[in-house]
């Protein structure tokens, strides 16, 4: 089983995007984004593109949520052209260099990294739970 998440070691930090089970569709997808420093510090963001806002707003409209469609919002947002490792590496680069990074992105209070028998548990739950959705 494919684990739901991608790992991207940078120079500066390490990246990590939950992506759930599926790839991520580079023009119509989100996905939550958690960069950890070499200190242990670590932020988190959600990255959109434009199409999948679009998307959602519509669906939206269809389920009544957020008064049928009306507006969208998402706390720690990002929007990209395209959702790929790459443009988010470079977004975050830039975002860094800009002194912007904390302007986006929230710092997590508490990181807590587990042993692989316990990522391997939880995940194999993670992933039966999504077969009874």
């Amino acid at each position: 089983m494919d684990k739901p998440y991608t790992i991207v070691q940078q120079d500066d930090y390490k990246l990590t995007l939950y992506r759930g089970i599926e790839p991520l569709h580079p023009d119509n997808d989100n996905v939550d984004v958690q960069v950890t420093f070499p200190n242990g510090e670590n932020f988190s963001a959600v990255f959109f593109t434009l199409q999948n806002i679009d998307t959602l707003m519509k669906h939206y409209k269809k389920t009544g949520e957020c008064a049928d469609g009306l507006y969208f919002w998402a706390s720690d947002m990002m929007i990209v052209q395209k959702l790929t490792e790459e443009t988010i590496c470079e977004t975050i680069d830039n975002l860094l260099i800009s002194e912007e990074f904390e302007s986006v992105f929230s710092k997590n209070e508490e990181s807590t990294d587990i042993s692989p028998e316990e990522e391997n548990k939880f995940f194999k739950c993670f992933h039966e739970s999504l077969q009874y959705s």
